[in-house]
């Protein structure tokens, strides 16, 4: 019997939708990409324990998204104060953090202003400062958001974030669901867009949880550059690099399930 489910949080006159699963007791928080922007995670939990299914048999999952009422300029520092709130509501006193792209920036000033609430760390295909090549990709997914179709959208998302291999079978899934999708609220997609060319976390120095960077050789949204930087600036770190792998870190979810499960059992 699957134990994921999609809540509603509320706190202090905001509601932040999530998503939990798993059978272990120790907490593993997840905080999602840019992807929120389009959909909060509520109506994906039975998807999500599935592309953390082994991480679920020994933690209890919770996946983040942004709250529902988010202001028109509104920091990846503010979203992280946000999980922190998240976390008291639920009597979460500390737990490992996984961020993944967006998330991870998140996850910086989750680990840096409040230190005491992550165990360990984990930042995959993310960077600590707005890249020139993700600044051309977020500008470029605005203009979609606002001038093309919900289509155009999903395919150039999909065309950036596979390899080539990858992207070749699977554009036809995006150009179907495409189709009949839409950008459900603009506004969200683009503030936490927005967020994103601003983010700029420039105490990275005094992180000092373990934490694992895991980075991916075909990264065309962000650039793999960005987590060489990351190993450069953050002290106790150890770096992965994915071979035959995009920003999507989908292609490679055996390995990449494979690598949390021994840095976070170490």
């Amino acid at each position: 019997m699957s134990t994921a489910k999609g809540r509603t949080l509320y706190l202090n006159g905001k509601s932040m939708d999530y998503a939990t699963f798993g059978k272990g007791q120790e907490p593993l928080i997840v905080i999602p990409g840019l992807g929120d922007g389009l959909d909060t995670v509520k109506s994906m939990a039975k998807s999500l324990s599935l592309v953390y299914k082994r991480l679920g048999k020994k933690y209890h999952v919770y996946v983040f998204s942004r709250i529902n009422e988010l202001p028109d300029e509104y920091s990846t520092k503010d979203m992280a104060a946000d999980i922190a709130e998240a976390m008291n509501v639920l009597n979460i006193e500390s737990a490992f953090v996984l961020g993944v792209s967006q998330g991870g920036m998140i996850a910086q000033y989750l680990t840096l202003d409040f230190p005491e609430k992550v165990k360990k760390l984990v930042l995959a295909v993310t960077t600590g400062h707005c890249t020139n090549l993700l600044e051309k990709r977020i500008k470029r997914w605005l203009l979609l958001a606002q001038e093309g179709t919900y289509s155009e959208l999903m395919l150039d998302m999909a065309h950036v974030s596979y390899t080539r291999k990858s992207y070749s079978y699977l554009r036809y899934l995006y150009w179907f669901l495409g189709q009949f999708g839409k950008v459900k609220n603009q506004h969200r997609l683009v503030v936490q867009a927005q967020s994103c060319l601003h983010h700029q976390a420039d105490l990275l120095e005094k992180i000092v949880c373990p934490t694992l960077i895991v980075g991916a050789v075909d990264d065309q949204v962000i650039g793999l550059e960005a987590s060489y930087e990351l190993e450069k600036r953050i002290p106790n770190n150890r770096l992965e690099i994915l071979a035959d792998c995009g920003h999507a870190l989908y292609e490679k979810n055996k390995e990449f399930n494979q690598l949390l499960i021994e840095f976070l059992a170490e």
